[in-house]
C-alpha cells in the first residue's frame, strides 16, 4: 500500500505562515519553517502561491484584516477615537503582527499606505474633522501616527504604566483632543501667522511672562553700533 499523500491548500499554508510570524517574529517566515509547522515538505507553499513573496503579502494582508476588525469595535462613543485605539490595542494583543507591518522594512508600502489612506477617507467623513482642509487632516493623521505608534511601542515593550484598553482611550482622547483643537484653532502649523496671533492672544489672556535667556543675542543694530567704537 502507498504512503497516503496530505495536501494543502491556501488557506492552510496561509494559517500556518500567519502563526509563525505571530509567535516568532517576521524574521522567522522562511518556506523552511512553514514546512516545518505543516510537518511537510516546503512544496505546498510554492505549489499553492507560487512564491515566498507572494505569500509574504497574503501574511501582511491577513495581518491587516485583524487589524481593521480592531480598528472597527466600539471601545467609545467615538468613531475616530475607535481607530487610534483599536491599532494600539492590535500592537498590544499582537504584538509581532503590529511589528510585522509597521516596524520591518518589508517590500510591500502598498499595504500600509493603504491603511493610512482608509483612515484619512474616515477622517474626512467624521462630522467634526471633515470642517479642516486637506492640508490640516493630513498632518493631523501624521502627528496622531507618531503619538499611536509611540505608544504602542511603550506597550510592546513594557514601558506604559497601563496598557489596558481604559488606558488607552484615555491616552490617546487627551493626545487626540490638543491636536485637533490646534488644528481647529490654528496653532498647529507653528510657521503661519495665525498660530503667531493665537499664541500672543494664549500669553497675553492668561498674563504669562516668557523667560528671557541672558545669553540671548541682540538686536543687530545694537551690536553693530558697539562694533564701530
Amino acid at each position: 500500500m502507498s504512503p497516503r499523500v496530505t495536501t494543502f491548500d491556501k488557506p492552510a499554508v496561509l494559517a500556518a505562515a500567519l502563526a509563525l510570524v505571530r509567535e516568532d517574529g517576521w524574521e522567522a517566515l522562511t518556506a523552511r519553517s512553514i514546512a516545518l509547522g505543516l510537518g511537510a515538505s516546503v512544496a505546498p507553499v510554492y505549489s499553492t502561491y507560487g512564491s515566498m513573496e507572494a505569500l509574504e503579502r497574503a501574511v501582511l494582508k491577513e495581518a491587516r484584516r485583524i487589524l481593521d476588525e480592531k480598528m472597527a469595535a466600539a471601545y467609545s462613543d467615538d468613531a475616530f477615537l475607535n481607530i487610534g485605539v483599536g491599532m494600539t490595542v492590535f500592537a498590544r494583543d499582537e504584538a509581532n503582527l503590529f511589528r510585522a507591518l509597521f516596524h520591518t522594512r518589508h517590500p510591500y508600502p502598498d499595504i500600509v499606505r493603504a491603511v493610512f489612506a482608509s483612515i484619512l477617507r474616515s477622517m474626512k467623513a467624521d462630522r467634526t474633522l471633515r470642517l479642516l482642509s486637506d492640508a490640516s487632516l493630513e498632518r493631523l493623521l501624521g502627528n496622531l501616527r507618531t503619538f499611536t505608534w509611540g505608544l504602542a511601542a511603550s506597550i510592546i515593550y513594557g514601558q506604559e504604566a497601563d496598557p489596558s484598553t481604559a488606558g488607552i482611550i484615555r491616552r490617546l482622547r487627551d493626545a487626540g483632543n490638543m491636536m485637533i483643537f490646534g488644528e481647529l484653532s490654528g496653532l498647529a502649523d507653528s510657521n503661519s501667522r495665525e498660530s503667531e496671533r493665537e499664541w500672543n492672544r494664549i500669553i497675553k489672556e492668561k498674563n504669562i511672562t516668557l523667560p528671557t535667556s541672558p545669553d540671548a543675542p541682540r538686536p543687530r543694530a545694537k551690536r553693530e553700533k558697539k562694533e564701530k567704537r
